[in-house]
């Protein structure tokens, strides 16, 4: 894929030694909108540049967390199609687990790859500020949206797919866990979990998920989950 890039990071990629690139990452974690979360593949956290709701990089800066994030490089055919791409995110504090649970797991959402050198992010007196020429437009950014997401206890690794490439694909409307994924509490929305109405919503107003809140509702031939998969095995979406 050819990229339109400043005479900066031509001049710097022309260079026989010196620096090595830094991989970013940007992921939306919202459904509806726009709720960015940005990760560096950095031993610290640093300043980079921060999106718009356009996806688009503006003069504001905004604190990246450093984690060991793995994933393999943007290659493309012979014919220009771009391959998948697989995100890995450390899974040991949850923090990403959490939110992709409560999103769907994210799938049909954006992520954009970004790649720049250290002296073109923010420059300032913090260490996490390791810029010294900034320039946003010293930046390689590819979006990309998420196709299919996996989990177990180390890592959450998210297959990342061009849009042009998913949007003619009827996407599953289930998810694979323990807990059940149907909707509870509102007749209008509870299509699945209770169809007729029959849960007691005045004594249960809320509901967990698990098999033992459903079964204390008598509504277990209605729940949506599946108990048999195995705590630290693979959810796959």
């Amino acid at each position: 894929m050819a990229y339109s890039v400043t005479a900066s990071v031509k001049q710097e990629l022309a260079k026989p030694s010196g620096a090595e690139p830094i991989n970013m990452f940007i992921l939306n974690a919202s459904i509806s909108g726009t709720d960015y979360k940005y990760y560096a593949n950095y031993n610290q956290d640093v300043y980079g540049y921060q999106l718009d709701s356009d996806g688009e990089f503006t003069v504001a800066t905004q604190l990246y967390t450093g984690l060991p994030v793995s994933f393999s490089p943007v290659n493309t055919g012979v014919s220009g199609e771009i391959s998948d791409i697989s995100v890995q995110i450390p899974n040991v504090d949850r923090v990403v687990e959490s939110f992709i649970q409560t999103q769907n797991y994210l799938r049909g959402k954006d992520i954009h790859f970004v790649t720049t050198f250290a002296k073109f992010l923010p420059s300032g007196d913090s260490s996490k500020h390791i810029g010294s020429t900034p320039d946003k437009n010293a930046v390689l950014k590819e979006k990309l949206f998420i196709d299919t997401t996996m989990s177990d206890d180390s890592a959450v690794t998210f297959v990342c797919r061009p849009k042009f490439t998913i949007k003619h694909i009827q996407l599953p409307n289930r998810t694979f866990g323990r807990e059940c994924a149907w909707a509870y509490g509102n007749r209008y929305l509870a299509t699945e979990c209770d169809p007729l109405a029959s849960v007691n919503s005045a004594s249960f107003p809320t509901c967990d998920g698990t098999i033992g809140n459903c079964r204390a509702r008598n509504n277990l031939k209605r729940f949506g989950g599946f108990v048999s998969i195995p705590r630290k095995g693979i959810t796959i979406v």
